[in-house]
């Protein structure tokens, strides 16, 4: 028997072997039809995940409600967005595509064809068409010297280079199947293609394989995806808002600083207008720190080097510290590489 304590607090048991899918259609028939992926105990993963028979285990259904659930279904449309990639564009390589803060990306090495915000239309449409073939998501297991024939069969050197050094000390790994899609992942991903809501290309930016810039130079596309319109709406409105309120376009627009090669890159020359605003904005934190209690002290900017080394900062900060000041008599300065007095 599987054995499950629920985030309630409440247990259940199911006979085995079962599934996280077998949890929620337990508990009920509407669970099991919001449910998009799991978590035992702190691990995020698919309803296809078996239950642990061996001992109670925390165990967790997450619908669309759930953060976790949102970042499932992301990566899930970053596979279709690179499924829809490899459809127009059949010579692409496949590097890597994560989900991040408010969306996910992918990686390509398209030799023929260098993509761009132009292809966005037409890669949009292929994965609506994809979204709507609702094809499932399933987890294949495969040992190393097989994931390497499988990636050289689909002539995916990237994936076949990141199996031989990524993941050396690997025994197996996984892929992930969504229609002819066959790609080199973890997971999880959600359980079909219905669950991805509405979507967004953003931009496409120059990456390196494995971040080394020493390696050949890849397409970086930026999406976002969202449970529903609304949202997806709402959050493009928020990103307009923000390009709108950037201090970049507000402090040139509004003559609040300059920014000088000859002073050094992103060195602030505050203008009138922006050193009036500056000094309002710190006269309003002092007062609000008297008002809490709070007493200022200054100290130096600069401090003998073994006040540094004395407080243990030095051996870690050196290599991004300004180079000592060296006096007459040899006594050596630095400047304080923390805002905290001495």
């Amino acid at each position: 028997m599987a054995q499950v304590v629920l985030p309630d607090g409440s247990t259940k048991q199911l006979p085995s072997p079962a599934t996280l899918k077998d949890l929620a259609t337990s508990i009920g028939p509407r669970l099991a039809k919001a449910a998009i992926a799991g978590r035992i105990d702190d691990r995020v993963v698919g309803l296809d995940t078996p239950l642990p028979e061996d001992q109670p285990v925390k165990a967790a259904i997450l619908t669309a409600k759930d953060a976790e659930a949102l970042d499932v279904m992301r990566h899930s449309c970053a596979h279709v967005m690179a499924r829809a990639v490899m459809r127009l564009f059949p010579d692409v390589q496949l590097a890597f595509g994560p989900t991040i803060e408010n969306g996910f990306y992918y990686d390509f090495e398209s030799p023929s064809h260098p993509l761009s915000e132009d292809d966005f239309p037409a890669i949009e449409a292929e994965m609506r068409r994809l979204v709507d073939l609702d094809e499932p998501f399933e987890r294949i297991e495969a040992d190393r010297n097989s994931a390497i024939r499988t990636c050289g069969d689909l002539k995916q050197t990237l994936k076949v280079e990141h199996i031989n050094e990524g993941l050396a000390d690997h025994a197996s790994v996984s892929f992930y199947r969504n229609g002819e899609f066959l790609d080199l992942c973890r997971g999880p991903h959600i359980p079909s293609a219905k669950v991805i809501g509405a979507f967004k290309l953003l931009s496409v930016a120059g990456a390196y394989w494995k971040g080394d810039q020493s390696r050949q130079q890849l397409q970086r596309i930026y999406a976002t995806a969202f449970f529903t319109q609304a949202d997806l709406d709402a959050y493009l409105q928020q990103v307009e808002e923000a390009k709108r309120r950037d201090h970049r376009v507000l402090g040139k627009k509004l003559d609040l600083y300059t920014i000088s090669p000859t002073v050094g890159a992103g060195l602030i020359l505050w203008q009138p207008k922006g050193a009036l605003i500056r000094g309002l904005l710190e006269q309003f934190v002092k007062e609000e720190l008297h008002k809490r209690g709070y007493q200022p002290v200054v100290t130096p900017n600069i401090g003998r080097i073994e006040l540094y080394k004395t407080s243990g900062h030095y051996p870690y900060y050196k290599d991004s510290m300004f180079a000592p000041i060296t006096m007459e008599d040899d006594e050596q300065y630095i400047l304080k590489p923390m805002n905290c007095p001495h």
